[in-house]
C-alpha cells in the first residue's frame, strides 16, 4: 500500500506549457502572462498608445498645440501707442499700455499705423492659428479613432487615414512658404516702414520690421509637422498590411 500511495502524484504538482503550479498554492501563470497586474496602459483601450502610430500622432498633436500658441502670440504681440483717455485706468500706463513720447497728431498717426498694420497681419495670423486648430483636432480624433480599434474592425480606415496624413504632409510644405510670404510682404510694406521710423523718431525700439522669434518657430513647427504627419502615413500603410495578415489573430493587434 506505502508503494501505491508513494507512487501517485497530485494533479496539482504537474506544470503545462502556459503556467506552473504550485502544491497548496494553486495555479500561477508564468512571468509576464496575462494575469499579471496591468500597468498604466495595460487596458485594452490605452494599450494603443503604446504603438509607434499613437506615439506619432501624439507628436502631431503637441505640434499643432505649438503652432496654435505661436501663432497667437505672433499676432498678439504687435504693440502701438495707446492714448491716455482709452487707458481706463493706471495699470495699463504703468505696465507700457501708453508711450508718452507722442502728442497731438504724433499720437493719431501711431494709432492709425497701428491699426493699419494689425490688419495687414491679421489674415496671415488667423489661417496659422486656424491651421495649427485644426491639426490639433485631426491628431485627437485619430488618437480617439485607434483607441477605440475602428482600424481592426474596417482596415480600410487605415488607408484613408494614409491617404490623408500624406495630402497634410505634402500641404503643410507650401503652407510654410507661403506663411513666410505673406509675413515678408507684411514687413516689406510701406505701413511697416513709416510705424517703424516713426517709433524710432520718438527713441522705441522693438517695432522693427523684421519676423518675430515666435513667426520663426510657427514655421518651424509646421515642418516637423509635416515630417511627423509623412511618417504617420508611412505607419498607417504598415499598419494596413498587418491588419489584413492579422485579421485571425486578434490578440497582436498591438503590435502594430
Amino acid at each position: 500500500m506505502a508503494e501505491r500511495s508513494s507512487s501517485r502524484t497530485p494533479r496539482t504538482a504537474r506544470s503545462g506549457a502556459g503556467g506552473r503550479a504550485v502544491p497548496g498554492a494553486g495555479w500561477q501563470e508564468p512571468p509576464g502572462g496575462h494575469a499579471a497586474a496591468p500597468g498604466l496602459l495595460e487596458c485594452g483601450r490605452c494599450r494603443y498608445l503604446r504603438t509607434a502610430r499613437a506615439c506619432c500622432q501624439v507628436v502631431e498633436a503637441l505640434l499643432a498645440v505649438l503652432i496654435l500658441v505661436c501663432s497667437s502670440v505672433s499676432y498678439g504681440s504687435t504693440g502701438g501707442y495707446t492714448g491716455l483717455p482709452a487707458l481706463g485706468g493706471i495699470y495699463y500706463y504703468h505696465y507700457g499700455g501708453a508711450y508718452s513720447g507722442f502728442n497731438g497728431a504724433d499720437g493719431e498717426k501711431a494709432q492709425q499705423l497701428d491699426q493699419r498694420f494689425q490688419l495687414l497681419k491679421l489674415l496671415v495670423a488667423r489661417a496659422a492659428m486656424a491651421a495649427g486648430g485644426s491639426l490639433l483636432v485631426l491628431s485627437c480624433i485619430l488618437i480617439l479613432v485607434g483607441a477605440l480599434r475602428l482600424p481592426w474592425r474596417f482596415p480600410a480606415w487605415l488607408l484613408l487615414e494614409c491617404v490623408l496624413d500624406a495630402v497634410i504632409a505634402i500641404g503643410l510644405v507650401p503652407a510654410v512658404y507661403y506663411y513666410f510670404h505673406f509675413l515678408l510682404g507684411v514687413y516689406n510694406s510701406s505701413v511697416c516702414k513709416e510705424r517703424e521710423q516713426l517709433y524710432q523718431s520718438k527713441g522705441y525700439r522693438g517695432f522693427g520690421c523684421s519676423l518675430h522669434g515666435a513667426e520663426i518657430a510657427a514655421g518651424l513647427w509646421g515642418c516637423m509637422a509635416a515630417v511627423a504627419f509623412l511618417l504617420s502615413a508611412g505607419l498607417a500603410g504598415r499598419g494596413y498590411r498587418t491588419v489584413r495578415r492579422l485579421k485571425q489573430k486578434p490578440a497582436e493587434l498591438y503590435e502594430l
